[in-house]
């Protein structure tokens, strides 16, 4: 099995990992160890030589005491106290020496070292106490003086000091470059070792990653072939199921998912089509069904001209026949004038439902189609108030605000029929809504880019609730349809299409304290108009 191979390439390798860094601490401790051993050779040679050079600095100072009487006490005792100390320090590196041997006859000349140490403390010791002041005093003959210091310097216990010293100075000497030796010898087998061990390891490691890969190789070619056939659709694909048993199991799954995808690419063209095929039921049938609304649509907007053109001959006719029988001088009772007023009112009352109608009738696209013509300020002033008074009805009223200067190099850009019936719509809304005894209030504004004209009333006033929705088609809030139950609720959005039509505005506002107030705004333009021109 491929993977028991794998993990049997891997054991090796970790394996061999443990070995390198086993003799990579092997390799420390050794090196440790001999470096170790070497410092402490050449401390106990840098002690040995101090210590000689101090002795013959104390010789010359026990002559120079000697011929001149005057020599420094403590530069004496200076250089007792250092050779205390170094023959301490060579005690203490004596027996750390002693931990660190490699042999026996290492260990012996340590030995013989230690020997050298223990005698030269004795003698360290004895001199001291011979070139104390008071035992020098009591010696009266300088020549015995100078021979009992001369056999202390260089004799002591019936051995030559200095030769003693010499000797165990060339040991050390002997000694330190041994322990050298040793620890660059150490260093050259470790790294020999190490090296012949990493060389192993990485010959392993490659021909372990060669035959893991040549095992590998042929089955992810495969594999990879196969996916590609997928990616291009071809789920008729299979791979071969030979190999290590995994690669095997790998293949086999692999063709079983080929198989499911091959069912559900089958699967799922069989319900694209068949979902093609409804849509395109679906869409006949939205076809069909748009083409009879269309068709509905144009009957229903025909039907409306008809009933609209219909009407229209008798509203105009009766609305004749009313003002041509309130002309007349033989019928002067108030009873049938009023009588003929209120058909003459009814009459102009249907007149203008008919207009809308017909206005509804030609469509949303004929309320945006404006005719534009530029007309001076005073001439819209004539226009609009001949239009308002001309739509009220008796007994209502107009009162113009206090008019205002119209500027002389302004004009503006509109569509008279059109406007008039925006001005139709709000006058009629003012006066149905609003008590008879109250005038209507007319005002005029301006500012450098638009003209507002304000129509005021006194009547029902504005709900707070319906007034996102009063420009809604066929709209109307409670308390208008308990004032007037027969309107469409129209008007208005009749109103706010002409004037975005005329880039301007239509706003409603309450007028306090009672009331409701419209505000038309319309762009002003500066300059002179060229008046042939339509916009």
């Amino acid at each position: 099995m491929y993977l028991r191979k794998l993990i049997v390439s891997l054991c090796i390798l970790v394996g061999i990992i443990l070995l390198l860094s086993g003799i990579g601490f092997w390799a420390h401790q050794n090196s440790e160890f001999h470096t170790q051993r070497n410092r402490i050779a050449n401390q106990m040679l840098t002690e040995f030589i101090s210590l000689r050079a101090d002795k013959q600095r104390l010789k010359v100072w026990v002559a120079e005491y000697l011929l001149t009487e005057d020599a420094n006490m403590d530069f004496r005792d200076l250089l007792f106290d250092r050779m205390r100390q170094q023959l301490q320090n060579l005690d203490q590196l004596a027996i750390r020496d002693q931990l660190f041997s490699a042999s026996e006859q290492d260990l012996q000349d340590i030995m013989a070292q230690v020997k050298v140490i223990s005698l030269l403390q004795s003698n360290l010791y004895t001199l001291e106490q011979a070139l104390k002041t008071r035992e020098m005093a009591a010696r009266q003959d300088d020549t015995e003086l100078w021979r009992t210091l001369i056999d202390l310097f260089d004799k002591f216990q019936d051995t030559d000091l200095a030769e003693l010293l010499q000797d165990a100075i060339a040991e050390q000497k002997k000694r330190a470059s041994s322990t050298e030796d040793d620890a660059l010898n150490a260093v050259q087998r470790i790294q020999t070792t190490m090296l012949l061990i990493s060389l192993a390891g990485l010959f392993f490691a490659i021909f372990i990653g060669w035959y893991l890969s040549r095992g590998l190789s042929r089955p992810l070619q495969h594999l990879l072939r196969g996916t590609k056939q997928l990616q291009q659709g071809n789920f008729a694909h299979r791979i071969n199921e030979q190999g290590p048993e995994e690669f095997a199991e790998l293949a086999r799954q692999f063709n079983l998912m080929s198989g499911y995808i091959a069912d559900f690419a089958e699967q799922e063209k069989l319900s694209q089509r068949a979902t093609e095929q409804r849509v395109q039921e679906r869409t006949a049938e939205l076809q069909q069904t748009l083409a009879r609304l269309h068709q509905t649509e144009s009957r229903q907007n025909q039907l409306l001209a008809d009933i609209s053109h219909e009407l229209r001959t008798p509203a105009t006719s009766i609305q004749g026949e009313a003002e041509i029988s309130l002309r007349g001088k033989d019928k002067d009772s108030p009873e049938y004038k009023e009588s003929f007023m209120r058909i003459l009112s009814a009459s102009q009352q249907l007149s203008r439902r008919i207009d809308d109608l017909l206005m509804l009738a030609r469509g949303e696209e004929s309320l945006l189609q404006v005719a534009l013509k530029p007309v001076d300020l005073q001439e819209f002033m004539e226009l609009v108030t001949g239009a308002i008074r001309q739509y009220l009805t008796h007994p209502y009223q107009l009162e113009q605000v206090a008019s205002v200067p119209l500027p002389a190099d302004q004009w503006l850009l509109i569509d008279s029929e059109k406007l008039a019936s925006v001005l139709r719509i709000i006058t009629d809304n003012a006066q149905h809504y609003s008590p008879a005894d109250r005038p209507l209030r007319f005002a005029v504004s301006f500012t450098d880019s638009e003209l507002s004209l304000e129509l005021a009333d006194e009547g029902i006033g504005l709900v707070s609730e319906d007034h996102q929705r009063l420009f809604e088609r066929h709209f109307r809030g409670e308390s208008a349809r308990k004032v007037r139950p027969d309107g469409l609720g129209i008007g208005l959005c009749i109103a706010k299409a002409i004037m975005a039509a005329h880039d301007g505005t239509i706003e409603l506002h309450d007028n306090h304290p009672r009331g409701t107030k419209v505000r038309l705004s319309l762009p002003l333009f500066n300059g002179s108009p060229n008046e042939s021109s339509d916009y």
